[in-house]
């Protein structure tokens, strides 16, 4: 059953003065979230990772990307940066379907609406989470049943798990 981890970036800086959003680097706070999170994800085999090529998003992906083996194929798209949901769920629409996981790094609100979008249908306490918050270096792992990437919704997905640094803590 084909895959689907939706992660925010982990905790960027504040921009200095002159300093793009789009050069942003994480704090340390946020390397050590997302090295957390990697450990989560330790053991996962992830066919695709399609990152946004946003140095805070990059940076997360690096250090998550540590702890598992290197996906077949690792994406980093311009059209990713601070893109709209209904842009995003174009894009995991497209995978293969030959892949069976795919990690999505993003950012919010982006990585947030995606993943109310697709909880829809899951389980109502566990989709209240991710309502409520979805905080830097927030995991929602997804189970496709009943189709391919390209049949992607509510009604084939199912929530398996949310988590956060600060509710595995």
């Amino acid at each position: 059953m084909p895959v689907l981890f939706i992660l925010r970036h982990a905790k960027a800086a504040h921009p200095l003065t002159g300093q793009r959003d789009f050069d942003r680097p994480l704090t340390q706070r946020g390397r050590h979230d997302a090295a957390f999170m990697g450990k989560i994800l330790a053991g996962q085999v992830i066919d695709l990772a399609l990152v946004s090529p946003a140095c805070r998003t990059r940076e997360t992906w690096d250090i998550v990307g540590r702890e598992i083996a290197p996906p077949q194929a690792l994406l980093i798209e311009r059209e990713l940066y601070l893109c709209s949901s209904a842009k995003m769920i174009m894009r995991l629409r497209q995978t293969p379907a030959n892949i069976q996981a795919v990690i999505a790094v993003g950012h919010n609100p982006c990585m947030q609406e995606v993943a109310l979008w697709l909880a829809r249908n899951s389980e109502k306490q566990l989709a209240a989470q991710i309502r409520d918050n979805f905080p830097t270096a927030a995991l929602a792992i997804f189970d496709l049943d009943g189709g391919g990437w390209d049949r992607l919704a509510p009604d084939r997905t199912i929530l398996r798990r949310f988590m956060t640094p600060k509710t595995l803590g």
